[in-house]
């Protein structure tokens, strides 16, 4: 009994220790400001959260930007991002700091920075500051994992992680994320974490039942 205890305990330990190493989470900085704004910059954060089988989004940006919309889908999509293993149906929840109503599209394009996966629009905005977007922008998708999003655009000599379709007082461009993706956690990680969580609960249940 004793060393079944231990063993239990150990399989427990190292799998909680799995949590303290990289974090389910990251950050990304919009590091550059395409040729509207001044390089390099701090033009807002990209974060993404695990949230058990779904990743939540969360898009801050610097003081006095803004999110907008251009009137020029085919080359301004307000935020757009690269994914794998994901499809449209998995995006919902998208959320501004001032409402609107918002749509996914397959593809998109963020110049100077390339094309993207997937493209996120506001179809309740009139174009240009009078119909800007106040940050964060959220969303949630379902299905997927922080790695499924540590991948560059195409088609451009600027590659980006990330774009987003900003104003600050009568300039408007996009501003990508450029700079190297954070470390993300490996598929172990997770098994480890779980692992750890499951043999935890076990060991109360038997606590409990012997007591």
């Amino acid at each position: 009994m004793k060393f079944s205890r231990s063993l239990l305990s150990a399989a427990a330990a190292i799998g909680l220790s799995s949590m303290a190493l990289p974090a389910l989470a990251i950050d990304y900085t919009l590091d550059n400001g395409g040729s509207a704004f001044a390089t390099p910059g701090n033009y807002g954060t990209v974060s993404l959260t695990q949230d058990g089988t779904s990743v939540d989004f969360s898009i801050t940006l610097a003081p006095t930007f803004n999110f907008v919309t251009t009137g020029n889908a085919i080359s301004h999509v307000l935020f757009g991002f690269n994914a794998t293993g994901v499809v449209a149906g998995d995006i919902t929840g998208i959320t501004s700091g001032n409402g609107g109503t918002f749509s996914v599209g397959t593809g998109a394009t963020g110049q100077p920075f390339g094309d993207f996966t997937f493209g996120i629009y506001c179809t309740s905005c009139s174009n240009g500051g009078p119909g800007a977007t106040t940050p964060p922008l959220t969303f949630t998708v379902a299905n997927a994992t922080l790695a499924d999003f540590a991948f560059l655009s195409t088609g451009t000599k600027t590659p980006a992680f990330f774009t987003a379709d900003v104003i600050s007082g009568a300039t408007t461009g996009q501003v990508g994320a450029t700079g190297t993706t954070p470390p993300v956690p490996e598929p172990g990680t997770y098994a480890l974490m779980f692992a750890g969580l499951g043999v935890v609960g076990f060991m109360a249940r038997r606590r409990k039942q012997q007591a």
